[in-house]
């Protein structure tokens, strides 16, 4: 399937750049914009946001497959929250095609499931996604925020995109994801592991796959769940961990 794709930049390597559940990749990935003079973007939105046809249901494994074909000869890669999840699986796919991985707050609950705080928010989400009213749009994010302990303030009315992305997650099961741990960090690539200290639980998973991938771990304090939204910081560490992985390749 041919995806909606977002192209900026002439010069530089190639950077992909995957969105979350509740925003497509324009609005995700708006404060990395700036970046097209220096590299090229590739800011793809995953089946079924954007202008791309609806879908039934999720599928991190489909997504991961469109974002391989987006790699070409080879790109630096990160993912922002499910956009993650779908990054990880896609750099496993495709390690020989990955200049760098970034991974910012990704819901890998699998991957960390016997640490108390990620258990007991998995559950949280659970149970949520049991009782919660898939009627109405605006509770369910309310009830799935709070599931997480993080506090956002909804538009009102719900803009017509945020709905559609709403009815995304509805299909999606974020207490069951993981990545491939094992296979990214036999993955010669550097990674890096972002958080934004706004879930006990990310912060928790986060810690768990900067250790499993032999990452890069930062955070960035009060930047909340999409840390790249803050901008020129996020950039600033982004774009040297791009060069370094660049310099890493030229010196091989």
């Amino acid at each position: 399937m041919e995806i909606e794709v977002n192209r900026l930049g002439e010069c530089g390597a190639t950077v992909v750049l995957v969105h979350g559940s509740l925003n497509d990749g324009s609005v995700a990935f708006a404060a990395q914009t700036a970046l097209a003079a220096r590299w090229r973007l590739v800011i793809p939105n995953r089946r079924g946001y954007g202008r791309n046809p609806p879908i039934a249901k999720v599928d991190v494994e489909a997504d991961a497959r469109d974002i391989v074909e987006l790699l070409g000869a080879g790109a630096h890669l990160a993912g922002t929250s499910m956009g993650g999840i779908v990054a990880g699986q896609a750099a496993a796919l495709a390690p020989d095609r990955v200049r760098s991985l970034t991974l910012i707050e990704p819901p890998a609950f699998a991957n960390a499931q016997d640490i108390a705080a990620v258990a007991a928010t998995a559950g949280k989400l659970q149970r949520h996604w049991q009782a919660a009213d898939r009627n109405d749009v605006g509770g369910f994010i309310r009830g799935f925020l709070a599931a997480l302990g993080i506090e956002i303030a909804l538009p009102d009315p719900l803009p017509e995109n945020f709905v559609i992305a709403a009815r995304n997650l509805m299909t999606e099961a974020p207490w069951q994801t993981a990545i491939p741990a094992a296979a990214i960090a036999r993955a010669p690539y550097p990674k890096a592991v972002v958080s934004g200290t706004s879930c006990a639980a990310f912060e928790a998973i986060c810690d768990r796959l900067a250790d499993q991938l032999h990452a890069i771990r930062r955070t960035f304090p009060g930047a909340g769940h999409a840390v790249q939204r803050i901008g020129k910081p996020f950039n600033s560490f982004f774009e040297q961990f791009l060069r370094d992985a660049e310099q890493a390749r030229g010196n091989g």
